[in-house]
C-alpha cells in the first residue's frame, strides 16, 4: 500500500512538474507540431516579455538554449563541429537618385538594414565570437542571429495558434575588436549595415559558429554545393544572386540539384518586376524571401524579407515552386507563383500611386506581368481573372450600382479596371506612368490621400493623352470637378460594350 502511495505522489509530482514547465516561458515547447493555443492570451504576453528580456542579454554567458529551439527553427545535428571564416563584408551604400523613389516603397521594408549573409549558423545558447577589425565603422554595424524576423505577438498571428516562439531573432550591436554574442534560439548569422550609410568594405572573422549551406550564383560551383549539402549539420541555409535571397530549410535545399538555373530565374523574375516600375538593375540590395513555419499575416506578406509559409497553397508547397523552375514557371491558378509575384509587387509599389482600396490591386500589375513576359500569357494564372469570373464579377457590380465603397473591398474586381487600360493602351503606358511618379518623388511632390485618386487619373490621362475621368467616373470612383476640367482638353476613352450589355 505504501508502494503505491508513493508511486501515486511521484506520478502526481511529474504530472505537476510538467504542468508547470508548460506554463513557464523558459521552459514551454511550441512548436509547428507542438502549437500553443490562440486563446492563451495571457501566457502569449509572459512569452513575449521573456524572448524580448532574454534575446535583449549582451552577456553570452547568461544565454541558454531555449527547448522550443530544438523545433523550430531547429537543432544543429549531431557531430557538428565549430568553424572559423573570414567574412569579406562589401557594403554598398544606395545611390542618391534612388533615396526620393525607394523612400515612397515602404511595403518593401525600405530602410531596414541590408542583411550581409555569412553562411554560418549560431548554435541555440552558443557564443559566437566575431572580430571586427579597427578600420571598419561601426556606428550602424551589427550582427542579427536568426533569419525569422517576424514577430507572432503582432498582426493577425497573435490571434491564431503559435506554431513556433514569437520572437526568435536576436539583433546586437558590435564594437571594434571581438564580440560574443548569443541567442537562445540560435539561427542564420548576418552582419547588418543601413542602407543609406557611406559604402566601405572590410573583413570581418566569424568563430565559434557552425557552417551552413550558401550558394552564390557565379561564385559556387555545382561541386562545392554538393559538398555543403553532403556535410550540412545546420538546419537552414540559402541560394543567393546579385537580385534575390532565398532561405530554406536544409531538407529542403536538399532536393535542390540546379542551384544556379533556381537564381537565374529568380533574377529574371526580380528584373522583370523591375522593368515594369522602371527601375534599373542593380537595385541597392537584393530582395530577400523567407520561408518560416509561421508569418505575421496573410499566407505571404511583402517586406525585407518576404515572408511565406512552407505551403502557402492547399495543392503545392512553397519549396515545390520558389526552388524547381519547372513548377515556378506553370500556371497556378492562383498559387505559389502568383504569390510570390504578389508579394514582390507589394515591394515594387510607390504608394504616391496607391490610394484607396487599391493597396491589393496595383501590386497584382507585377503578377499580370510576370505571367505574360515570363509564362507566355496569363492563362490559369489564377482563377478569379479568369474570362468567366470576370464577366460575373462586372456584371453583377454594375447591376448593383458602381459603388466605390465596394469596388475598395473586392481586388479582383479593381484589377478589372486597371486590365481594361492594359488592354488598350499596353504595359508601355504603364512603365512611361511609373516614370512620371519617379519625378514626383524626385521633386518631393507628396498628395494627401484623398487628392491620389484623382492625380492618379490625370497622370494616366497624360502619359495616354486620352480622357480616363468619365471611364473612372463609371465604375464609381470620384473624379473632382477640377481634374474633369482639366482633362477635357483629351478625347474622352471608354472601352467597347461597358458596362457589359450582353
Amino acid at each position: 500500500m505504501k508502494k503505491l502511495i508513493t508511486i501515486a505522489l511521484v506520478a502526481l509530482s511529474l504530472t505537476t512538474f510538467a504542468q508547470e514547465a508548460e506554463k513557464n516561458p523558459a521552459t514551454v515547447i511550441i512548436g509547428p507540431k507542438n502549437k500553443l493555443a490562440a486563446k492563451d492570451t495571457a501566457f502569449k504576453r509572459q512569452i513575449t516579455q521573456w524572448c524580448e528580456t532574454n534575446l535583449a542579454i549582451k552577456d553570452y554567458k547568461k544565454v541558454s538554449a531555449h527547448p522550443s529551439a530544438a523545433y523550430f527553427p531547429g537543432a544543429v545535428k549531431e557531430g557538428f563541429q565549430f568553424t572559423k571564416r573570414t567574412i569579406n563584408i562589401k557594403h554598398q551604400k544606395i545611390v542618391d537618385s534612388l533615396v526620393p523613389i525607394v523612400s515612397r516603397m515602404r511595403y518593401s521594408g525600405n530602410w531596414a538594414n541590408i542583411l550581409y549573409s555569412t553562411g554560418l549558423y549560431a548554435v541555440p545558447g552558443e557564443y559566437v565570437e566575431i572580430d571586427v577589425p579597427a578600420g571598419i565603422d561601426t556606428r550602424y554595424l551589427k550582427v542579427q542571429i536568426g533569419a525569422h524576423s517576424d514577430r507572432l505577438n503582432s498582426r493577425d498571428a497573435n490571434e491564431r495558434p503559435w506554431s513556433r516562439m514569437p520572437i526568435i531573432t536576436k539583433v546586437q550591436e558590435l564594437s571594434k575588436g571581438k564580440n560574443r554574442v548569443a541567442s537562445p534560439f540560435g539561427g542564420l548569422i548576418y552582419i547588418t549595415y543601413p542602407p543609406r550609410e557611406a559604402s566601405w568594405e572590410g573583413d570581418v572573422a566569424i568563430s565559434h559558429a557552425v557552417a551552413a549551406p550558401l550558394f552564390v550564383l557565379g561564385k559556387t560551383t555545382d561541386e562545392e554545393w554538393k559538398a555543403q549539402l553532403l556535410n550540412n549539420k545546420a538546419p537552414w541555409g540559402e541560394l543567393a544572386s546579385a537580385n534575390m535571397i532565398i532561405t530554406l530549410a536544409n531538407e529542403d535545399l536538399q532536393q535542390v540539384d540546379h542551384p544556379a538555373e533556381v537564381m537565374k530565374l529568380w533574377d529574371l523574375i526580380v528584373g522583370g518586376e523591375m522593368d515594369l516600375a522602371q527601375i534599373k538593375m542593380p537595385f541597392y540590395r537584393a530582395q530577400r524571401m523567407v520561408v518560416d513555419a509561421q508569418i505575421s499575416a496573410g499566407a505571404m506578406h511583402s517586406g525585407y524579407p518576404f515572408m511565406t509559409y512552407h505551403s502557402p497553397s492547399s495543392s503545392t508547397s512553397s519549396i515545390d515552386v520558389a526552388a524547381n523552375p519547372a513548377v515556378l514557371m506553370k500556371p497556378s491558378k492562383g498559387g505559389a507563383n502568383w504569390g510570390f509575384f504578389h508579394e514582390l509587387g507589394h515591394n515594387m509599389q510607390n504608394l504616391d500611386w496607391v490610394f484607396g482600396g487599391s493597396t491589393e490591386v496595383s501590386n497584382n500589375f507585377f503578377s499580370l506581368y510576370m505571367f505574360d513576359r515570363l509564362l507566355g500569357g496569363r492563362d490559369d494564372a489564377h482563377s478569379a481573372i479568369s474570362s468567366e469570373n470576370t464577366q460575373k464579377s462586372m456584371k453583377k457590380y454594375f447591376a448593383e450600382g458602381a459603388d466605390y465603397e465596394k469596388w475598395k473591398k473586392d481586388p479582383f474586381l479593381g484589377l478589372i479596371m486597371f486590365r481594361q487600360i492594359h488592354e488598350s493602351f499596353g504595359w508601355e503606358s504603364f512603365k512611361a506612368f511609373f516614370r512620371e511618379y519617379q519625378k514626383f518623388a524626385t521633386e518631393d511632390i507628396r498628395t494627401p490621400e484623398s487628392q491620389k485618386p484623382d492625380l492618379f487619373v490625370a497622370t494616366f490621362s497624360k502619359v495616354i493623352k486620352r480622357n480616363l475621368a468619365p471611364f473612372f467616373i463609371k465604375w464609381g470612383i470620384p473624379v473632382s470637378e477640377r481634374t474633369q476640367k482639366e482633362l477635357s482638353v483629351y478625347e474622352g476613352w471608354m472601352p467597347y460594350n461597358f458596362p457589359p450589355q450582353n
